[in-house]
């Protein structure tokens, strides 16, 4: 009896072995299962960035009563580059964006016997949400933080030739779009605002020279500003053309920035024609409806 008892345990105790090697396999498969499936799920949700490239063209009208009393007047040229892409989270709604812009510019007094020369860079970096209404109709609003800096250079100055421009802050953003069609080319019209609202800016005392600054009088150089002393708006009004693969865009831009500190008027506004490309395309052609397995585009 002893050794059929033996055996009857070793029996027992390697079928249980075997149920909790069953059992744990199973547990296994399953979470893999489960793991695997919400991984493609996430691999199949694809967020592009969408990415613009621009050349801006136009007329430059400049003052700065640091440099000149007269307004000078000439024309500008810019590339600007604007990327964008939906977030994990909220990925129909929330959107992050990054702005970069270099321009010149070439400006005469109204004698037509003095140059200007100008150059300025700006980088900017914010998120937006956008709601999109059963019409069609799509609005954002968001902030971003930016620095721009630049300077207009005043060839007839002997003492003061230059006149720097530098700032960085908080700006509101805002903008809304609709989708059309063209017969079978889809468009997108749109208008985006940008409002610097809160920042530091540079300019030097009424009548101080660089020469002083670069000795070492450094005080009173910052200056906090608002839209009381250093009103600046940035808008874009575009129309882009959805051709599949690329898309194209035509637009108007006009900016302005002006600042009174210190006794000291500066105001440089800008009107340019806006013509660019988007690798990739707005997606407006091949569009799925809401599933696990679209692509969530970040301009529409």
């Amino acid at each position: 009896m002893r050794p059929r008892r033996r055996i009857f345990d070793k029996t027992a105790s390697f079928a249980a072995l075997l149920a909790i090697l069953l059992s744990s396999l199973t547990a296994f498969r399953t979470y893999a299962g489960d793991n695997t499936a919400s991984v493609i799920a996430d691999t199949l949700q694809s967020r592009p960035v969408t990415s613009t490239y621009a050349i801006e063209i136009g007329g430059r009208h400049a003052l700065s009563t640091y440099l000149s009393p007269l307004s000078y007047r000439g024309w500008n040229a810019a590339l600007t580059g604007d990327w964008r892409k939906a977030m994990p989270s909220c990925p129909d709604h929330l959107l992050m964006h990054f702005n970069a812009c270099a321009s010149l510019s070439r400006m005469l007094n109204p004698y037509g016997n003095a140059l200007m020369i100008g150059f300025d860079a700006a980088f900017n970096w914010g998120m937006s949400w956008r709601h999109v209404f059963k019409s069609k109709l799509q609005v954002e609003a968001g902030a971003d933080v930016g620095i721009d800096g630049g300077a207009l250079y005043l060839l007839r100055n002997g003492n003061n030739p230059v006149s720097a421009l530098a700032s960085a802050g908080l700006a509101l953003r805002a903008g809304i779009s609709r989708p059309f069609r063209i017969g079978r080319l889809p468009i997108v019209v749109s208008d985006h605002v940008r409002l610097p609202s809160l920042n530091a800016f540079f300019s030097p005392q009424y009548g101080e020279t660089y020469y002083e600054i670069y000795l070492g009088n450094h005080s009173g150089l910052a200056h906090c500003g608002w839209w009381g002393n250093n009103f600046r708006i940035d808008n874009l009004l575009a129309v882009d053309l959805d051709f599949g693969r690329t898309a194209m865009r035509v637009g108007y831009r006009f900016n302005a920035y002006t600042s009174w500190v210190c006794n000291l008027n500066t105001h440089i506004f800008t009107h340019s024609f806006v013509i660019g490309i988007i690798p990739g395309g707005l997606g407006l052609k091949k569009r799925l409806p809401k599933a696990p397995n679209r692509t969530i585009y970040a301009i529409y």
